[in-house]
């Protein structure tokens, strides 16, 4: 079947070319050039990509290069691969390869590493040919995990890769891959017209808030968020991009969660989050965690608050008004707080 659509010249061609690139891996739109040169009686043939899928295949058998086990593109008539592994290349790569190989003037630094895995190797090799196709670089900003797809055929490469000593400054960095890394979002609604927001941590809380502010005009809250629960504190860079489509917060940030261990940690991870990233002091909705200490006790007796996690967010106050909390080893869940005490905080 192969050499019904190619001939053997042009399958030797290939793999000519294929080696000449030095590189382990080839991604698919230089394969396409290296096979219109091989073959170019086949250009603008209905059986062009049959024929060098037959010819992939071929060389596959003859151990000259590796097919991905899933990497296909499968917008094409066979489906093609989107990248093809170079043995030969690996191979000629290992003893401290990297010192020898010919990077970007982007990537110079790597040849002085005094270690680099074979993994990490690849990885590099596939940003210096993506440096080269886009000319160092110049192409359109996209979020982190598109590049690394484009890059590596692998959307969370790049997030390992950039928790080691290969980011940082003079190496690799998301400016240099044209890429940015967006935080997930805040699940939000708008409830008025006014710069503060409300974040709960809770999902029934959520829609009761919303609600319940949504229907009232004298308040300053112009947004409810939903913290997700513990995940609050890796999300709050999302503060200074969008919520609820008006973009970065301009007001105050109030935060409102559970009257426990886990709640408060919550509450102050995400603060010191604040902080760090120079975003707005998220604050405690402070009538709102004062109506807990009004509502009964639940697990008595079964929360651990030896760590008083929250103390110094909560403020002296609060922390005193929540007293009978703690010293009964309990803890109050937001939803235990009636809709009617969220509207006079709102106004207060």
């Amino acid at each position: 079947m192969t050499f019904a659509l190619t001939r053997p010249a042009e399958i030797d061609a290939l793999a000519d070319g294929l080696g000449r690139t030095g590189s382990v891996r080839v991604p698919l739109s230089q394969v396409w050039s290296l096979w219109t040169a091989a073959a170019p009686r086949l250009i603008g043939d209905a059986v062009q990509a049959a024929a060098l899928e037959a010819a992939l295949r071929n060389l596959e058998t003859r151990g000259l290069l590796e097919l991905p086990s899933t990497a296909w593109d499968t917008s094409t008539t066979p489906p093609l691969p989107r990248s093809v592994t170079i043995p030969a290349a690996r191979r000629a790569l290992r003893a401290k390869e990297w010192i020898r190989f010919p990077w970007r003037h982007e990537l110079g630094w790597v040849a002085s590493l005094p270690t680099l895995s074979d993994a990490r190797l690849r990885e590099l090799i596939a940003i210096n040919t993506w440096l080269a196709r886009t000319n160092g670089g110049t192409t359109s900003i996209v979020p982190v995990r598109y590049r690394s797809a484009e890059i590596f055929g692998d959307e969370k490469c790049l997030d390992g890769m950039a928790r080691t000593n290969l980011f940082g400054s003079g190496r690799l960095s998301f400016d240099l891959l044209a890429c940015v890394r967006i935080p997930a979002p805040l699940p939000s609604v708008l409830v008025g017209p006014g710069p503060d927001i409300l974040v709960v941590e809770n999902s029934d809380t959520y829609w009761v808030a919303a609600d319940t502010l949504r229907n009232s005009h004298t308040h300053r809250i112009g947004a409810v968020a939903w913290g997700c629960g513990n995940a609050f504190p890796s999300q709050v860079a999302a503060l200074g991009v969008d919520i609820g489509g008006r973009g970065p917060v301009t007001g105050t940030v109030w935060y409102w969660g559970d009257l426990d261990p886990a709640g408060l940690t919550i509450a102050s991870d995400a603060a010191t989050a604040a902080a760090a990233a120079g975003l707005p002091d998220i604050k405690p909705a402070v009538a709102l965690w004062a109506a807990m200490a009004e509502r009964p006790v639940q697990n008595t007796g079964s929360v651990n608050w030896s760590a008083m996690p929250g103390r110094d967010w909560l403020g002296d106050q609060l922390w005193q008004q929540t007293a009978r909390v703690r010293e009964t080893r309990g803890r109050v869940a937001q939803e235990n707080v009636p809709a009617h005490a969220l509207a006079s905080w709102a106004h207060g």
